[in-house]
């Protein structure tokens, strides 16, 4: 390695480590390493190595995240992503009488409409079903939503888009290890030397950043990391997949991402293979071990390779399908699985020093909302490595953020989180809008082959 740069250890190769190590090459200053536990890169589990991920861009009641979205944009529609974005658009709706999911729109709206996007007021059904004239497909009554489209948005193969970003970080000098499983820290007093690897093997650098995803609280609780962490919990997310058949892929191959920001239900167009996702942006569910940390259970997860999901979530899946597209809710579903987010209280992503330790940066808390960011998020994080933080993002995404929100809240959790831990079916506005109340995950409540059948919906 060059001597005159920094030597940089980012543990994880998921959105926020390749994306950081990306604009650290790009800039010529540092040597970087990028260690990950899985033996398959992208790892099958990671919640980024997926069908595909929703693009919204401007799309948030923040104006700041709404902006930091559409320029994520831009750089989506650059050769470098190899055509891994999607301008389908995407209709954001809320229900009427839902007040977090109705006012986190109307800003949504307003926030488009001052960055100059040329968005579409939905005010009822009939809006909305205009803008399916072109499709001739079967529509239902949208549950009583209205809200907007945005032409620009829409969405990226997720999977392959994390691929071309590692291949592109190993292009430029970047080493990539798979299954690399850090245990450890080499700790010299408040200062980081490097990680030990499992297995006795270690990794010396300047800077060690932790990226993990929804593996981060876990990672950082194993004696020989011993990293505190504020509150940040690894949730569950319900997924779904079906397969169209050729005329039907031809049908709804032009279908804009349908997004419910009041119950949280999602849809996308079809993929070049015909196949559909539908998931819930919600609450999700825990998976809590003996030592109260709530870890990922993935494909990978010894007994968990069918990647069930919980059967109430299913039932919400297929109901908010037929509020849609109804006669697709009528087709089996062909897969399942749970889609791990590292959720802060407020939504608001970790980013930032660990204040034990000079060299240490945590990079997490995604709250389901960090994918579309890949571009340009990367830099954000760099920025706080070079103690130069975007000034509307330094308190947010600080280690200190969520417990000083809490005091000034007269030391109120639930005024502040984006999701309900004692009301079930509430939303608040935090970073984004989140729905429902999380739940421990019990494997006799997950679904069973024969669930995914149309007939056992009984529709």
């Amino acid at each position: 390695m060059t001597q005159d740069k920094t030597n940089v250890v980012i543990v994880g190769a998921g959105i926020y480590g390749m994306s950081t190590a990306l604009w650290m090459l790009q800039s010529g200053k540092y040597n970087v390493t990028m260690l990950d536990k899985c033996g398959i890169l992208p790892a099958p589990d990671a919640a980024s190595t997926d069908l595909n991920k929703i693009i919204r861009s401007a799309d948030y009641a923040d104006p700041h995240l709404a902006s930091l979205a559409l320029e994520a944009v831009e750089f989506w529609r650059k050769p470098e992503w190899e055509g891994t974005y999607h301008e389908s658009g995407v209709m954001a709706l809320a229900a009427a009488g839902e007040k977090e999911g109705e006012e986190f729109v109307s800003k949504a709206y307003e926030n488009c409409k001052n960055l100059g996007i040329n968005v579409q007021l939905l005010d009822n059904l009939k809006d909305i079903k205009d803008t399916y004239k072109n499709q001739r497909i079967p529509l239902g009554q949208f549950g009583d939503r209205k809200g907007y489209l945005n032409p620009i948005g829409g969405w990226a193969e997720s999977g392959r888009a994390l691929e071309v970003g590692l291949k592109r970080v190993r292009r430029l000098g970047g080493i990539v290890r798979a299954g690399a499983e850090v245990v450890g820290l080499i700790k010299n007093g408040k200062t980081i030397s490097g990680v030990e690897i499992k297995g006795g093997d270690q990794v010396k650098g300047d800077i060690v950043l932790i990226a993990a995803g929804a593996w981060t609280p876990a990672l950082c609780a194993l004696p020989g990391v011993s990293a505190r962490l504020p509150e940040v919990v690894a949730t569950g997310q319900s997924v779904a997949v079906m397969q169209l058949t050729p005329e039907e892929h031809e049908s709804y191959s032009s279908t804009p991402v349908v997004f419910n920001l009041d119950d949280g239900w999602y849809i996308f167009p079809p993929n070049p293979e015909g196949l559909v996702k539908m998931a819930i942006h919600g609450a999700g569910v825990l998976n809590p071990q003996e030592n109260g940390v709530s870890i990922p259970r993935t494909k990978l997860t010894p007994g968990a390779e069918d990647g069930a999901i919980p059967l109430t979530m299913l039932k919400s899946l297929r109901k908010g399908l037929k509020e849609v597209y109804p006669e697709l809710a009528k087709k089996d579903y062909m897969t399942t699985r749970l889609c791990w987010y590292c959720d802060s209280v407020t939504g608001d992503w970790l980013i930032d020093y660990h204040p034990d330790y000079d060299n240490l940066i945590i990079a997490t808390g995604d709250s389901g909302h960090g994918f579309k960011f890949t571009p340009n998020i990367g830099r954000e994080i760099l920025k706080v490595i070079e103690k130069n933080p975007s000034p509307e993002y330094a308190e947010r995404w600080a280690f200190n953020y969520t417990q000083k929100s809490i005091e000034e809240q007269g030391g109120s959790k639930e005024k502040l989180s984006d999701v309900s831990s004692k009301e079930p079916e509430t939303a608040k506005a935090g970073a984004d809008v989140r729905a429902g109340q999380r739940k421990v995950l019990r494997k006799e409540d997950l679904v069973k082959p024969n669930d995914l059948k149309a007939k056992s919906a009984k529709l």
